[in-house]
């Protein structure tokens, strides 16, 4: 079998939720998912868009997918690409669709001559953290995600 990935667009939406309610839902996350298909559809559609995703095919049926925006790096002065998912759906993994979607985004990170990706990893995950230092991506310890939402973020702006 063979691994193809494409760059989603229009018409893709349904596909891309599908992957993220997976992946949120894997990662304990699904009961704070709230997306719908069309809110791919609307960030697949921008005119002016900030970011992309890439769609990983097996045999011909969707296997994964890596959604990026910009980002810029006060450290680099510069911009550069923020993953913020690369999700492969249980039945397709270690297949090497997660190492050639990763592959998909250094590329394009290349092409616009950006000097880095960055992204976060759930320190659980096993699996993720082999593809990534395969990869030769630099771990850190001690990073901390933080979210500002709901109702601490209306408190906060008001």
């Amino acid at each position: 079998m063979s691994i193809t990935i494409r760059q989603a667009g229009v018409g893709d939406g349904s596909t891309l939720h599908a992957m993220a309610l997976e992946l949120a839902t894997n990662h304990g996350h699904g009961q704070d998912f709230t997306a719908v298909p069309e809110d791919f559809e609307r960030f697949l559609a921008d005119p002016s868009p900030v970011g992309g995703a890439f769609i990983a095919f097996w045999a011909g049926e969707p296997a994964g997918s890596a959604i990026w925006h910009r980002s810029f790096s006060t450290f680099r002065g510069r911009e550069t690409l923020y993953l913020e998912d690369l999700s492969v759906l249980p039945g397709h993994r270690r297949r090497g669709i997660g190492n050639e979607l990763l592959r998909a985004v250094a590329r394009l990170a290349q092409s616009r001559g950006l000097p880095a990706i960055s992204w976060l990893m759930m320190d659980w995950n096993a699996g993720a953290r082999r593809l990534y230092e395969a990869a030769g991506a630099e771990i850190e310890g001690g990073t901390c995600y933080c979210r500002l939402s709901g109702e601490a973020l209306e408190r906060l702006g008001s």
